[in-house]
């Protein structure tokens, strides 16, 4: 329509499904940006912890794999992934206790988030495609013993 060419595995539902990603993040964001008005000492980390877990779960498992939700093999894999976003956590909140003075300024630790989120879609990925059930058939060895 108009000109323009769709991809040939363009989804409406997938990237609907993005943008409410990206508003739960933006105004979750919001809300915690007002929350050192309201409380003064706010500590940076639980904004940095909301960023990184909203994206790195909002995007691998609602963006991408929301129709299959209700399959076990798929919460196995969630459950999976957990240690490994709890050690991303533990590094970035040793990053900022270690270097306040750096890692505290949002122009430090928000690309570093968004490596962190690139890093962690990557090995999520690879955790799911381990656990999913594969579609080809299995051979079933009929030789009697």
């Amino acid at each position: 329509m108009f000109g323009y060419r769709i991809e040939q595995d363009f989804d409406l539902a997938k990237e609907q499904r993005r943008d409410r990603l990206i508003w739960l993040v933006g105004g979750g964001g919001f809300c915690l940006l007002i929350a050192p008005s309201v409380i003064h000492p706010f500590p940076v980390a639980i904004l940095q912890g909301f960023f990184l877990t909203s994206l790195s779960y909002g995007d691998s498992f609602y963006v991408r794999r929301k129709d299959k939700l209700s399959e076990p093999w798929l919460w196995k894999a969630i459950v999976a992934t957990v240690p490994l976003h709890v050690i991303f956590l533990i590094a970035i909140i040793g990053l900022d206790k270690t270097i306040p003075h750096v890692f505290s300024k949002i122009i430090v630790w928000f690309p570093i988030l968004f490596v962190c989120f690139g890093i962690e879609g990557v090995l999520f990925d690879g955790i799911v495609g381990r656990m999913s059930p594969s579609d080809a058939a299995q051979p079933v060895n009929a030789k009697p013993i």
